[in-house]
């Protein structure tokens, strides 16, 4: 049985990534405002999505698709419509070509991640080691339920703008040297904490990570120290280099067991709704050696 992994840009992977795991991307647009109007994003079409399925069906018997939380996106909407479109192309057919030369996959499936970003970026590589479907979306599931997607922006206005912020901490914009260090939950984006001034909001995103990742930075509970794998994001490479640098000593201090960081990029979209000056981190279970 072989396994073809489809998710969209929200997973924010590079391109060697991309190709290295023939894993197929449908881009979420960004739409230009008119008249001024900030810039929007919306979600894949459904066709757009039953191509992405097709062209993955041509080259794998079967077909796992891993999208952007619903909670952020209708990505996943149209996604279940793509899919069920394409199993009516062959009801009743035993054929293997459907509508627009498409190929039949023995077995689609949709998953709905519950997060985005680097969180998701870690499992679709987590389910694109799988060699069937069933597999890969028991490995996309692993991942997320373990994974933590915490992040800071310089601006909540963004946010605010688009409802995915709730109104207590969007009131936070403006007020001055406020940073609350964010997380996205399957129910959306939530407060951790708020700090004052930049630099102490990158220090307790790096000490929330490693409460995540099993560490003894914070206060509660220790979580047991299992492998983890990290992805770290941001548009400034300087920043990024120093976040990494801090974020792997904080680590290794308290006990973390880390076994690789990835620098992915930010797509468009998530851009758009963050702004610049953004910095992430994902935590996820390291699942290669399961």
């Amino acid at each position: 049985m072989s396994l073809a992994v489809v998710t969209d840009s929200a997973a924010c992977l590079t391109e060697p990534q991309i190709r290295d795991r023939a894993i197929e991307v449908v881009p979420l647009h960004t739409v230009p405002g008119a008249d001024g109007a900030p810039t929007t994003t919306s979600r894949p079409s459904v066709q757009e999505l039953m191509d992405a399925y097709g062209r993955a069906a041509l080259r794998a018997e079967e077909v796992l698709a891993v999208h952007i939380s619903s909670a952020l996106s209708g990505t996943v909407d149209n996604a279940r419509i793509a899919a069920a479109r394409i199993e009516a192309e062959y009801a009743g057919n035993t054929g293997r070509e459907g509508g627009a030369g498409r190929r039949r996959p023995q077995w689609l499936r949709v998953v709905d991640s519950g997060t985005s970003s680097g969180a998701l970026g870690l499992a679709v590589l987590a389910a694109a080691h799988a060699h069937d479907a069933r597999r890969g979306a028991a490995l996309t599931r692993a991942s997320t339920a373990r994974s933590c997607q915490l992040f800071i922006v310089d601006d909540l206005g963004r946010l605010a703008r688009s409802g995915r912020i709730d109104r207590t901490t969007a009131r936070l914009d403006g007020v001055l040297g406020i940073r609350p260090v964010l997380a996205l939950t399957r129910d959306g984006i939530r407060a951790l904490e708020t700090v004052r001034g930049a630099a102490r909001a990158r220090r307790h995103l790096i000490a929330q990570a490693v409460r995540a990742a099993g560490g003894t930075a914070l206060s509660g509970p220790r979580r047991p120290a299992d492998p983890v794998r990290l992805a770290i994001q941001g548009d400034d490479a300087d920043m990024l280099g120093r976040l990494e640098t801090g974020l792997r000593e904080a680590m290794e201090e308290a006990g973390a067991i880390v076994t690789e960081v990835l620098t992915l990029p930010i797509d468009e979209a998530t851009r758009t709704h963050l702004g610049p000056g953004a910095l992430g981190i994902a935590v996820a279970p390291d699942l290669r050696a399961h």
